[in-house]
């Protein structure tokens, strides 16, 4: 039996294969069950099962495996291998010192692979900065201040998570403290009660009765039935002092000698002075109009209607919020526009790098097609379901992408192009003066020079070839048939 499906599948790929554009390139198709497609030169193989579903790849050292959208697979020669399964549940990746995994990016954890300690990479530096957990329940890692776990609200220590060198906690929000610097905050029944201690610092507050906090020429803090009445004096050490007084939501007044701004009946109407961009605003009331004087920061915002503000080399425009958006950077470094209509309903990007010379130009019209063009190579493919949401992002190219794109081509400046339809229904593929195109089952074309083609009707009920070995027509299917003529002469 299984002798029997062997010999079926190889006179299936026999029947099957038409030659590729490289000399020793060749192509199997037998839509949609299968696709193969190789070339020894390029080192190049790859089979496609059931349309998009099911690839195998090789090319050079790497190998790729995918059975989309479930799973999808990528190791090298020297065993650095990605992993990821229904992208982005589950991701495992494998470098040549270490390997992590996450599950939706909550669950993460990283380890040292073994039998590679013998590196260049300084392993002791690498060991102090792990972290594993699964957010915002279990936390484990290893800094420099040492090992430190948690399981929240239970308790635990945590070193450098959010903004802080050290934070504790038992029974949260029962108790916890916090440590930054040579600051301390204990908090008991946080937010409620809190003493606040440390070099030359003291502080206290019953939330949100009153509270007042202060470091010696550094800051001064109170609050008096929080968010009404507060005041704060910050940045005293520094050149640019900052006062906060504040009547919420009536008036804030925020004073230093960088900026000056005063709100009136918080957030509606505001004015600021900003000395270091030399520029001045006036909200009136916000977000619906704003006004901006200044030499590098200036413009008009009346939303819905119009909206045109620069800021520096950045430009942003708006008509008809949130219909039309223009966002524009021009600079020394790089010039950029990006024209919107409905926010990703259409989008269009032309981007140019000075330093490097590198090129971007992306059109987006969701969900029907994209178009990217990047240094000189274009890519539309036909329908774009996630792509303009998530721009540049390889796990929905690798893993979702191809399930929907019912039609694909990518050209370069050169003339070189392929073309698929209904994966590889059609397909279509130039190189030079180099043709090879098929309709499944219906008809295949192959030309290598003006002299040598290659003509199939039905997989090979009629076939005509003319090439280095002269004319030749087969029929039925048949190995054998007639020649007659004298061989090509190539003219590439």
């Amino acid at each position: 039996m299984k002798r029997g499906i062997s010999l079926l599948l190889m006179l299936t790929l026999f029947w099957c294969a038409t030659p590729a554009l490289a000399s020793d390139a060749a192509i199997s198709t037998l839509w949609p069950f299968f696709d193969y497609r190789a070339s020894e030169s390029a080192d190049y193989q790859s089979t496609h099962l059931f349309g998009p579903f099911i690839k195998y790849e090789t090319k050079g050292f790497e190998t790729e495996y995918a059975l989309r959208p479930l799973f999808y697979r990528a190791v090298d020669d020297k065993g650095i291998s990605r992993t990821e399964v229904l992208y982005p549940v589950f991701g495992h990746k494998r470098e040549k010192d270490y390997s992590s995994f996450h599950l939706f990016h909550l669950l993460n954890y990283t380890f040292e692979n073994s039998g590679n300690s013998d590196t260049d990479i300084d392993t002791t530096e690498r060991d102090n900065h792990k972290r594993h957990y699964l957010f915002p329940f279990l936390f484990y890692g290893e800094e420099e201040q040492g090992t430190y776990m948690a399981f929240f609200p239970i308790g635990g220590t945590l070193y450098n998570w959010f903004s802080k060198d050290r934070i504790s906690f038992t029974l949260f929000p029962l108790y916890s403290r916090t440590e930054r610097k040579t600051q301390r905050i204990d908090n008991v029944l946080w937010p409620f009660f809190a003493k606040i201690s440390g070099e030359n610092e003291s502080g206290y507050k019953f939330w949100p009765i009153y509270g007042s906090s202060r470091k010696e020429g550094v800051y001064r803090k109170k609050f008096f039935l929080w968010p009404i009445f507060f005041s704060e004096s910050l940045k005293l050490d520094s050149d640019n002092p900052k006062e906060v007084r504040a009547a919420w939501p009536l008036y804030i007044s925020k004073e230093s000698p960088e900026k000056t701004s005063q709100t009136a009946f918080w957030p509606f109407f505001s004015y600021t002075k900003d000395n270091i961009k030399e520029s001045q605003s006036w909200n009136m009331p916000w977000p619906l109009i704003r006004v901006t004087r200044g030499e590098k920061y200036h413009g008009v915002k009346i939303l819905p209607f119009y909206s045109d503000e620069t800021m520096d080399v950045k430009r942003e425009r708006w008509y008809i919020w949130p219909i039309y958006k223009i966002e524009e950077m021009h600079s020394d470094l790089i010039e950029r526009r990006r024209d919107r209509i409905l926010f990703f309903l259409y989008q269009h990007l032309r981007e140019n790098k000075m330093e490097t010379g590198d090129s971007l130009h992306r059109v987006d019209l969701w969900p029907l097609f994209g178009y990217k063009q990047t240094n000189g190579v274009s890519h539309l493919h036909i329908l774009a379901l996630l792509e303009t949401f998530f721009p540049g992002n390889e796990g929905i190219e690798r893993s979702w992408a191809p399930l929907w794109r019912i039609y694909q081509q990518k050209w370069d400046q050169q003339g070189n192009n392929v073309i698929s339809l209904l994966w590889n229904l059609y397909w279509f593929e130039r190189q030079g003066n180099k043709v090879a195109w098929e309709l499944f089952p219906l008809f295949q074309y192959r030309k290598e020079s003006t002299q040598e083609i290659d003509v199939s009707f039905l997989k090979g009920l009629f076939n005509y070839r003319n090439g280095d070995g002269g004319k030749q027509l087969n029929l039925f299917y048949l190995p054998w048939g007639l020649r007659w003529g004298a061989p090509a002469t190539s003219q590439m």
